[in-house]
């Protein structure tokens, strides 16, 4: 199947969902697990369940009995990596082992990043529409708070406003920026 074709860039397109699907599910968890959200929350409980299967085998060899669920980083990172070599193979490119590996890590971390930056958005705008306690928005407080809490030490609310959400923001697409871009910029010198 070439990739130039309607199909191929539809099945190009179908397999960068799925794998990015899983890759999402696998973040949410290790961000959940991290962050010690609650495991009572029907969220958590469900993206422990679609996500067990994939870090099952993991967890055997590295448990996880710390906040660090190492098995969903390195399950997401093994798939992210057997996705750049199908798209390699689809493509009839031979990508090097230490670009497979730097490309993956590196997506791996920013989509880490993305998540973080995209759940901060929403419990800013969630705090705005339903200030006070909401068992639907528990979830995000959770997983925000060790994020922005090294922010709210820094900086301090101003009349009664938390700005840390925005220094949190800039700080997680300045990373992105200068030092994922770096190393992405190092891995495709190495396609040549």
């Amino acid at each position: 199947m070439e990739m130039t074709s309607p199909v191929g860039q539809g099945g190009l397109f179908l397999m960068q969902a799925i794998v990015g699907l899983v890759i999402f599910a696998l973040m949410l968890r290790f961000l959940m697990r991290a962050t010690y959200a609650d495991w009572n929350n029907p969220i958590v409980q469900f993206i422990a369940k679609v996500t067990n299967p994939v870090c099952a085998p993991l967890n055997k060899i590295i448990p996880a009995k710390t906040r660090w669920d190492w098995s969903a980083i390195i399950s997401a990172v093994i798939i992210q990596a057997i996705f750049v070599v199908l798209v390699g193979y689809f493509t009839a490119r031979d990508f090097s082992v230490p670009f497979i590996a730097l490309a993956s890590m590196t997506e791996i971390a920013n989509q880490l990043l993305d998540m973080m930056f995209w759940l901060i958005i929403i419990q800013a705008v969630l705090s705005w529409v339903s200030p006070g306690y909401n068992p639907n928005t528990v979830i995000f407080n959770q997983l925000t708070q060790p994020i922005l809490d090294p922010f709210r030490r820094l900086i301090p609310p101003i009349s009664g406003m938390d700005l840390s959400p925005i220094f949190a923001i800039l700080a997680i697409k300045l990373f992105q920026i200068v030092v994922l871009g770096s190393i992405t910029q190092i891995a495709q010198q190495m396609i040549g």
